[in-house]
Formats: structure tokens, sequence, C-alpha cells
């Protein structure tokens, strides 16, 4: 910014251009550092507000945001900021028309410096800037490779009287704006994949539903008590894996599942479906504290979702008493185990999973494939247990 009172002479042009000429070099150092901050795949919230800093940084002001464009309301809406008091951020929001200065240069895309707000006869001054004591504004369009909607402005306020914007300070300000563009353009992009994805997962789980009232329609017909069981456990799976699919579209992270949240509320589907419930039977689940949050991709959480649907299946059927489910995600590269055990003395003492041909049985040992279905016991409390290890994901994260 200028300084408007200052007396010139041939020495102190020579220091204003001095100055002038370092502090045009810094501001390209901060755009520069900002375009690498920007091509990086990080939050898009937090990009917002580095822009807001970098953008009061630069100028040398109090005062700076982001303004986000809300079509259906036609209102600019602070996304974030720099110097302003609590509750601003995220709620206020003031209209996009032309008789603002945001405004104008959202709906013209030319550049806007309003040296004299409390004088300027073109625009009206938002209410949260005269709370603020803003004196001076210049405001730019953030637009993304031109061919969607721009995403906003980019505005930068001082409360300073003695300062004026230039337009140099215009220039590094639309710099700015154009680089948070590329974000602007990868954060759509991010968006409308996830919204594919959200689409997919929501017909698969649909398609499975559907099975699933087949083949329980199928069992209430059939005649053979044996085949009805096997085609009500069909179903059972079917609908494990469409839950698994419900959680992929309806979780914050495409493709991943919350694995607690998601296991809890099959073991609940589970409790309920069988008819345990209203013979007095409980199911429950434990999960360390510091594992509540992980979370799996797709498949795997889908291997994890058809052994806890067999193994509390079996308890619930051939147990007794309460079933206990332990579940511990394991962590960067370490195997997870899910642990069932009920009140019953368990299956025979010669149980042996591995030579067993029950189709539940061999079906746990395809998904354990690199790991393993044991038998655990207890012989003074008389009590076994089952504990499936699943192996560890190579080059796994804490959060795989």
């Amino acid at each position: 910014m200028k300084d408007l009172g200052a007396p010139m002479n041939a020495s102190t042009d020579l220091i204003a251009d001095h100055q002038t000429l370092r502090s045009r070099l810094r501001q390209q150092r901060l755009v520069a550092t900002f375009g690498t901050e920007a091509l990086r795949a990080g939050d898009f919230g937090n990009l917002l507000q580095e822009a807001a800093r970098v953008a009061a940084e630069g100028l040398g002001v109090e005062l700076a945001k982001v303004l986000e464009y809300i079509p259906r309301e036609d209102a600019l809406l602070i996304r974030a900021g720099i110097g302003w008091r609590d509750g601003v951020v995220g709620v206020i929001k003031f209209g996009a028309d032309t008789a603002s200065p945001a405004g104008f240069a959202l709906k013209t895309g030319e550049p806007v410096i309003s040296n004299h707000l409390s004088d300027e006869p073109r625009f009206r001054t938002p209410q949260i800037m005269a709370e603020h004591g803003v004196r001076r504004a210049v405001n730019v369009i953030v637009r993304g490779d031109g061919i969607g909607p721009a995403f906003g402005v980019l505005e930068a306020d001082t409360r300073d009287e003695t300062a004026s914007f230039s337009p140099d300070d215009v220039a590094f300000l639309q710099a700015l704006a154009n680089t948070l563009g590329l974000a602007v353009d990868r954060e759509r992009d991010r968006a409308a994949r996830d919204m594919l994805m959200r689409e997919v997962h929501h017909r698969v789980k649909n398609s499975l539903q559907i099975a699933q009232t087949v083949l329980l329609l199928q069992a209430r017909a059939a005649g053979a008590e044996a085949a009805k069981e096997h085609l009500e456990e069909a179903a059972r799976r079917v609908i494990t894996i469409a839950a698994v699919h419900e959680r992929l579209y309806g979780g914050p992270e495409i493709g991943r599942v919350a694995i607690a949240a998601y296991l809890g509320a099959l073991v609940e589907d589970i409790h309920a479906s069988s008819g345990a419930e209203a013979a007095g039977r409980a199911v429950g689940l434990e999960v360390e504290p510091e594992h509540e949050h992980a979370s799996w991709d797709a498949d795997r959480a889908t291997t994890l979702g058809l052994i806890a649907t067999e193994l509390v299946t079996n308890a619930l059927k051939y147990g007794a008493g309460k079933v206990a489910v332990r579940f511990d995600p394991g962590g960067s590269g370490a195997a997870a185990t899910l642990v069932v055990e009920d009140e019953g003395t368990g299956p025979p003492a010669d149980f042996d999973p591995t030579r067993s041909r029950a189709l539940g049985v061999r079906l746990l040992t395809a998904l354990l494939r690199g790991g393993a279905l044991e038998v655990r016991r207890d012989p003074a409390r008389q009590r076994a247990w089952f504990v499936a290890t699943l192996p560890p994901v190579p080059h796994a994260t804490g959060t795989s």
C-alpha cells in the first residue's frame, strides 16, 4: 500500500522505490510459496484460510477474507478470514449484487479498489466491515479454469486512513487469487468424483437389498428346513456386503469405512434379526478408544463384515448367554483380530477349523487366507472362543 501523507523528494523517491521493489519481491515469494501449498492435496478449508493470511501479510493489512459465492442465495459467505471477530467466518453473508465492492468484482470479473469507503458513491459498505472500522478495501475475483462459475472473491481490508491500495497491490492479490483458483478446480473435480462414487455405492446397496429380499422370499417358500436355513444365511451375507456400500456412500470419506462404527451397527443388526434379543440374549462389541476412528478400505471392511456375520450368527445359534465381540483393528503393518465368545462350552474338543466341511467354516477359512481362525479354550471356566486374525495390509498406515 502507498502512504498518502509522506513528502517526496529525490532522496525519498529513491528510498520509496527501493522499499517498493523489496515489497514486490516479497509478494512474489509469498505467491510462489502459496502455489506450492495449493498444489498439494491438503484440506481445502485450511488452504482458504492460508490464502487470507497470505493476502493480509503481502499487503501489510490487518484484515483479509475469502468470500464464497452461494448462487441459490446470490450471496457471498465469508468462508475464511484473518482479523475478524469470532462468529464472522463461516457465518456472515452479504448480497453479491454490484452495489457492494465484492459483488461488483464477482459479477464483472474486474478488480475493485475502494480507497474511501466512507465517501464511496459507487457502493454500499457491508455492515460487518463498518463494525470493524474498515476504511479501504481491494477485491479480486477467484475463479478456476474459466469454464465453471467463479468461486468467489479474495478481499483485503484496512482501517488505516493514511495508506491506499494501488494497482500493484491488485496485481499481487489477483496472482494470489489465480493460484487459489487452481485449488478450486481440484476441489471441484474431487467433489464431482465423490458424488459419482456415492451414487454408485448407493445403487449397489439397493441392488443387494433387492437380492436379499429375493433370497428371503425363496426361504419362506422353501419346503425343506435345510434349504430355508441356507437361503436365510445367504441373505445375511448379502446384506452384510450391502451395509459396507451404505457406509461408503454415507460416510465423510469416500472409499473408506469407519470400521468400528460399521462393525457395531452390523452386530446390532444381527442381534435384532436373529431373534436373540427376544430370547434375552445380549451381544456387545468392545473396541479400545484409540481404535474407534480407524478406517478401512471397502474390500477389507467387507471381509471383516462377513467374518463377523458368520461368527456372531454361529454364537447366537449354537452358543449360550451373552455374546462378547472384541475387535482390534491393529495398526501400521499389524494384523487385526476379531474375538467372538459366548457363555457356552464351545465346539467339541476335537473341532478343527482347518478340517471342517461346514459351509460357514469353509467360507471363514477362505476369507482369512493369509490369516487364521483359531478356537481357544479355558478348561477351568469350561469356555471356548473363536479368534479370527486378518493378515496385515502391506505398507499399511495407522488408519488402514
